[in-house]
């Protein structure tokens, strides 16, 4: 499972994928399905103002 959750820990985004998916071969597909509600008009945010990734072991990806 990869998550994509904003600063107080709220989820924006799950993916679910099978057991041994690399998490840089999916960051950009969760990132691409975050939708932010505005609260007036206008479509929802889909790009964060910062990211903050914690990545488990090296690739190049």
């Amino acid at each position: 499972m990869h998550l994509a959750y904003d600063g107080r820990g709220r989820p924006l985004a799950l993916l679910v994928t099978p057991g041994q998916r690399h998490d840089s071969i999916c960051a950009q597909t969760l990132l691409e399905r975050i939708r932010v509600p505005r609260t007036g008009p206008g479509r929802p945010r889909c790009r964060p103002d910062r990211v903050i990734a914690d990545k488990a072991y090296s690739s190049r990806g």
